[in-house]
């Protein structure tokens, strides 16, 4: 048989052979839809805000106090004490350094003098006036006298009064002479030495004052709201009200941790950076060397806030749309909630409303959400 022939015949031969047994063995094509797998999603309980909210912020410790000390009187420096040089300590009513008081002693003896002649006069007038008294009830004087007798007495106790006021003002400018530390601190600089001649008010160095340090802090305005301050306590906090402060610094290696507390706020908005700014008092104790950070040190600060009710901490990848998170129900369900933010932080948020310990929420949103649907939670420690 030609080829050309039988090849055709073998193909059609072979189609009928499939084609018999396709139509003798059907497929059946199954009418159920196909499962679908709901989408697994990240979830988490809640944390409950336990401890009162940090207040992060950052100064340099400076003094409390800094003042220009001066004489009250003109004089030529004799003698200065060896703490009255920059750097050296002194404790309240130490001897700093003494003016020549030549001149105030011999106005002490003046007004002295003065005094007891002023007295001398007072007792010669009050005895006139007894004696004309006396004889004007005998009425061997006028009244005329009477009356000018008592214009004496009252001019001899006035002089007295005067002299006496002069004497109290010579010896307190003799006082004055003898500088003392109004408190105890530290000398920054000195101005003076001896054989200097001083007038009154006349710079002769800057003090230091050592009982306590102050750091101010700066504190953005919506952060005002964690301190839970009254209105009526912007300046001065009542002492039961104000918050505590820890400050951390370094210096020559180590890091330094010192408990502070918030004393007052400045009534007052920073033009530049529209900050307010509060102040932390840090008590020194010269003998107690665990009180004391150097001068100028910078530190950072802890402020401890308030602590809010109801509210959770949660990983900041939770929100979506703004301020609104994913709750997973008990059916599995997937369900946008609004809730309130009350704080940002670096990885979490702090929230409040539409959630309690028990919820679910979504760590990580999905491309899609879709309100009420299906999800597979996997719940992460």
């Amino acid at each position: 048989m030609n080829r050309k022939v039988l090849l055709p015949i073998i193909v059609i031969a072979a189609g009928l052979g499939v084609a018999a047994m396709l139509i003798l063995n059907p497929n059946e094509v199954a009418n159920s839809p196909r499962e679908r797998i709901p989408p697994a999603i990240s979830v988490g309980h809640p944390e409950p805000l336990v401890s009162p909210l940090i207040i992060h912020s950052q100064g340099t410790l400076e003094p409390a106090h800094r003042i220009r000390l001066a004489p009250e009187v003109s004089g030529r420096v004799i003698e200065i004490s060896e703490h009255f040089q920059r750097g050296g300590a002194f404790q309240e009513g130490d001897f700093l350094l003494k003016l020549d008081d030549e001149d105030a002693k011999l106005n002490v003896d003046r007004a002295r003098a003065q005094y007891e002649q002023a007295n001398i006069g007072l007792q010669i007038a009050q005895r006139e006036h007894e004696r004309v008294k006396g004889l004007f009830e005998k009425q061997l004087v006028s009244m005329q006298s009477l009356e000018q007798a008592d214009l004496n007495l009252s001019r001899a106790q006035a002089q007295e009064m005067e002299a006496k006021t002069a004497r109290q003002q010579a010896l307190l400018q003799l006082e004055r002479t003898y500088i003392r530390a109004p408190f105890a601190g530290r000398v920054e600089q000195e101005f003076i030495d001896v054989g200097q001649f001083v007038n009154r008010g006349e710079k002769l160095a800057e003090l230091l004052a050592l009982s306590y340090y102050e750091v101010r802090l700066p504190i953005a305005r919506d952060q005002l709201t964690y301190l839970d301050l009254p209105f009526s306590a912007r300046g001065i906090i009542p002492a039961g009200e104000r918050p505590k402060v820890t400050l951390i610094g370094e210096f020559a290696g180590r890091e330094w941790v010192r408990h502070a507390e918030l004393i007052r706020t400045e009534a007052l908005i920073d033009q530049a950076t529209r900050q307010v700014y509060g102040v932390a008092r840090l008590p020194v104790e010269l003998d107690h060397p665990e009180t004391l950070l150097p001068l100028g040190l910078f530190v950072r600060a802890e402020i401890e806030g308030s602590k809010p009710a109801g509210a959770y901490r949660l990983p900041r990848s939770s929100l979506i749309n703004g301020n609104q998170i994913l709750i997973v129900d008990a059916d599995k369900r997937l369900w946008m909630k609004q809730t309130e933010i009350l704080r940002l932080e670096h990885d979490d948020v702090v929230v409040r409303g539409g959630i309690d310990e028990a919820s679910l929420v979504a760590v990580r949103g999905l491309r899609t959400i879709v309100n009420g649907m299906h999800v597979n939670p996997v719940v992460e420690n």
